[in-house]
């Protein structure tokens, strides 16, 4: 995964540990308060963070500020084709889809799954 400054079109860096080509990713949304600061409702740290699902059937989570992977999540028997970050109150689970049409949630926080399709 490149991380690009689209003003002035220069890598910041790449971040490297799928196995496969990289099939969807998606960024962690800001929350809005009240007093109009911003600040993330994920997995700790100050930034925003990156969930992206390969063909190697991995989802890695990456923290953009310091660039290190913060958490893998391994184990599927499938290639990992789409990747979603709930809005709002649910801003830690994942929804992703497998190529074998499965659907599921993660949270994030207690490491479980659940199926929401199969």
């Amino acid at each position: 995964i490149r991380l690009w400054d689209v003003e002035t079109y220069k890598s910041l860096h790449v971040f490297n540990g799928h196995t496969n080509n990289v099939w969807c990713v998606d960024i962690s949304p800001l929350q809005s308060n009240n007093d109009k600061s911003n600040s993330i409702g994920v997995i700790g740290g100050n930034g925003y963070t990156i969930c992206s699902g390969s063909y190697d059937h991995t989802i890695r989570i990456w923290d953009i500020e310091t660039t290190k992977q913060l958490i893998l999540l391994n184990g599927h028997k499938n290639k990992v084709c789409g990747v979603k970050y709930g809005l709002n109150e649910l801003l830690n689970i994942i929804l992703y889809g497998l190529y074998n049409k499965i659907i599921r949630f993660w949270d994030i926080r207690s490491n479980k799954e659940r199926i929401i399709r199969d």
